[in-house]
């Protein structure tokens, strides 16, 4: 092993470059694993601005939501889908700047031309954040801010703690969230156009009640922009 092999190794060794949507080990001079690259599972195509999948995987129904529109970089299977459950369950923090960027630029593609006046995202019950640390939305959001100089704002407060949505069907996601989420009374938002963020969208009922809130308090529209959606069967 010559001189430049053995710094090589060294530096591989004692600091590991590590993919940024899993963490796994890899190569010093790479930046996410084959894995994750084989499987990022992207949205492209032309959109369909209810689901925010692309027109071809969309299964939609035909009643409309309160937000105008939802965007996002990926579906929630695969790289995506394992890099949130990272964030949220195994609290790996550090993966949020990857996600984060992926959502600038679903925002530069998509979002910009709708010209948001304030950014948000989903709130958290006071009690689950503490037990958590943290709210992954609201660091997602405000990362993804950071990067494109907007204005972020705690906007929603959310009241009551509910059961969690991932184990109720589409009916009882809509009413477990009736009436949870109040408008924070210190921010004008009388005829502001709002972007809502979250991690992930399934059904759309958080984000809908949070859309609904925010119109009733005089917001003038409602974007939405989520790190990932999932795709339903047809």
């Amino acid at each position: 092993m010559n001189r430049h092999e053995l710094k090589d190794f060294l530096i591989a060794f004692l600091f590991p470059n590590r993919c940024r949507y899993c963490l796994s080990v890899i190569k010093h001079n790479e930046e996410i694993c084959k894995k994750c690259e084989d499987n990022l599972h992207e949205i492209t195509g032309e959109l369909c601005l209810r689901c925010g999948c692309s027109k071809e995987d969309c299964s939609c129904k035909s009643h409309k939501s309160y937000y105008e529109a939802i965007f996002a970089p990926f579906y929630y299977n695969g790289t995506a889908g394992n890099s949130i459950r990272l964030l949220k369950f195994r609290k790996k923090t550090e993966i949020a700047d990857i996600l984060s960027e992926e959502m600038a630029k679903c925002y530069v593609t998509n979002v910009a031309d709708y010209s948001p006046d304030l950014v948000t995202f989903v709130p958290m019950h006071k009690k689950k954040q503490k037990e958590r640390g943290f709210n992954q939305a609201e660091l997602l959001t405000r990362k993804m801010c950071d990067i494109l100089n907007l204005p972020c704002e705690e906007l929603l407060i959310k009241s009551q703690e509910t059961n969690d949505q991932h184990f109720l069907d589409e009916t009882l996601r809509k009413g477990n969230l009736i009436g949870i989420f109040k408008v924070n009374p210190e921010i004008d938002i009388l005829d502001k156009r709002i972007l809502l963020c979250d991690d992930i969208k399934t059904t759309g009922a958080t984000l809908d009640e949070c859309a609904k809130t925010l119109l009733i308090a005089g917001a003038s529209d409602v974007i939405c922009l989520t790190c990932a959606v999932t795709k339903k069967k047809k």
